[in-house]
């Protein structure tokens, strides 16, 4: 599958950087917004960057478990964001916006190292990120009280799912 263009990967993408929206809505952050933005489309490139390279060593290592291993991580992440609590997020206010956007993006390191175990287009994967990343960090800062987003739990519990259920088919593939 590394070569191949596959919904897969722009669907993985989209979910893993849903949790965005949810933070960046909740912030009531005033100035800065692009800025906060940038950041977080960068590193929602280069965290899965170094997570596809952890990925794909892990494969190799572990070669005839690594579909296993990134099924059963990958379902454990969407367990991690069903169980994951709202209240940590309003001490972030007066942060630094690269501290911010490495907070909000190292769910997607994590992620990618499943991924890069899988074998999955990497490119594709990792553009989508950071494209989604930065969209839905624009939408969620400049959008916040039109989105109507009160707590975020129905958008990370969506994601949540989405992951355990990706990481469960990955497992019986």
């Amino acid at each position: 599958m590394q070569g191949g263009f596959t919904v897969e990967e722009l669907f993985a993408a989209s979910v893993t950087t849903l949790d965005i929206i949810v933070v960046y809505v909740l912030l009531r952050v005033k100035g800065r917004r692009l800025v906060l933005a940038l950041w977080t489309g960068f590193l929602n490139v280069m965290l899965p960057l170094l997570g596809f390279m952890m990925g794909e060593l892990s494969a190799t290592i572990f070669a005839d478990w690594s579909v296993l291993l990134s099924g059963v991580i990958l379902s454990l992440i969407g367990l991690h964001m069903l169980l994951q609590d709202n209240n940590e997020q309003s001490t972030m206010i007066k942060l630094h916006p690269a501290f911010i956007a490495f907070v909000v993006s190292i769910d997607a390191f994590s992620v990618s190292v499943t991924f890069g175990m899988l074998q999955l287009n990497k490119l594709l994967y990792i553009m989508a990120s950071g494209i989604f990343a930065f969209v839905f960090s624009l939408t969620a800062l400049y959008f916040q009280k039109k989105l109507g987003v009160k707590n975020g739990n129905r958008i990370r519990q969506f994601a949540g799912v989405s992951l355990l259920i990706m990481g469960i088919l990955s497992c019986i593939r």
